[in-house]
C-alpha cells in the first residue's frame, strides 16, 4: 500500500469516526431534547389535573352549598314561619301583659333567626359565582366592608380576559380570605385591592395599613395563609408576601394566564 493510499486511508477512517462522533452527540442531543419535552409534558399534564380536580371540587362544593340552601328554605324556614305564626297568635289570645311581653319576645327572636335563615340560604343558592365576573364578585366584598364602617376597602382594575370559574373561584377565595384578615386582625383603617392584566399575566395585589405580624412566628402560619399560599400555587402562580409588626400586610401574586385555563 502506497504512502497516498495511506493518507486516503486514514481520512476515510477519521470522516468515519467524525460521522459516527456526530451521529452520537446529535442523538444525545435529540434524546435530551425529548426527555426535556416529556418533562414538561407530564408538568403540563398535571397541572392541568390539579385545575380540573379544583373544577370538580368546586362544582361539587356549589351543589353541597345549593342542596344546604334550598333544604333551609324548604324545611328549616316553613318550620320557623310557622312557630312564628303560633307565637304571634298565642300573644294576640292571652290576656297576662307579662306572658304579652314574653311571647313578643320569643316571637322577635324567631323572627330575627328566620330572617338570617332566609339569607344564609339566599347566599348558599345564589349563583354569582358562575354569572358574575370577577371584578364584580371582589368589588361586592369591598361594598360590604365599607357597610360596616370597621375600615374602607378601594378596589383597582384593568381590562381581564374572560377565566375559568375554578380560577375565578380561587381569586375570590384569596382576596376574601385577606380582607377578613384584615378586618378581624389587623385593626386597618384601608385594604387596597389592584388587578392588573398585561403581557399575558394577571396580577392581584391585597395591602392593608394595618398593625401587621412577624410571618415568621408559628401562631401566624394558620389556615388563613396556608390556604392562600395553595391557591396560588395551584393556579401555577409565584407570589411575595410581606408583613412586619407596625408595617401593614402585602399579598402580591402574579398569574400566567396560560396556566389559568382562559
Amino acid at each position: 500500500m502506497g504512502q497516498t493510499q495511506i493518507k486516503i486511508f486514514i481520512i476515510l477512517i477519521g470522516i468515519i469516526v467524525l460521522v459516527f462522533i456526530s451521529g452520537i452527540i446529535m442523538f444525545l442531543f435529540q434524546y435530551r431534547k425529548r426527555r426535556i419535552a416529556h418533562e414538561n409534558e407530564k408538568v403540563h399534564i398535571n397541572k392541568q389535573h390539579q385545575i380540573e380536580l379544583l373544577n370538580t371540587q368546586l362544582e361539587s362544593q356549589t351543589q353541597t352549598m345549593q342542596h344546604i340552601g334550598q333544604e333551609i328554605h324548604d324545611s328549616v324556614a316553613q318550620k320557623l314561619t310557622l312557630a312564628s305564626i303560633y307565637a304571634q297568635r298565642m300573644e294576640f289570645e292571652t290576656q297576662s301583659p307579662g306572658d304579652k311581653n314574653k311571647l313578643s319576645g320569643v316571637s322577635k327572636i324567631i323572627n330575627d333567626s328566620l330572617l338570617e335563615l332566609r339569607q344564609l340560604s339566599k347566599s348558599l343558592t345564589d349563583n354569582k359565582l358562575q354569572s358574575a365576573d370577577l371584578s364584580e364578585l371582589i368589588r361586592m366584598e369591598c361594598e360590604q366592608v365599607n357597610a360596616t364602617g370597621i375600615c374602607s376597602a378601594s378596589f383597582e382594575i384593568s381590562e381581564l380576559p374572560v377565566i375559568s370559574i375554578a380560577t375565578k373561584s380561587s381569586l375570590l377565595r384569596i382576596a376574601q380570605e385577606f380582607i377578613q384578615n384584615s378586618v378581624k386582625h389587623s385593626g386597618c383603617n384601608e385594604i387596597k385591592i389592584k388587578l392588573n392584566f398585561s403581557d399575558n399575566y394577571l396580577t392581584l395585589l391585597l395591602e392593608d395599613d394595618g398593625k401587621g405580624f412577624d410571618i415568621d412566628k408559628p401562631q401566624h402560619k394558620g389556615i388563613g395563609l396556608d390556604s392562600i399560599r395553595r391557591r396560588i400555587q395551584m393556579l401555577g402562580g409565584k407570589y411575595i408576601f410581606e408583613s412586619g409588626t407596625g408595617k401593614g400586610t402585602r399579598l402580591n401574586f402574579t398569574i400566567p394566564v396560560n396556566d389559568i385555563n382562559v
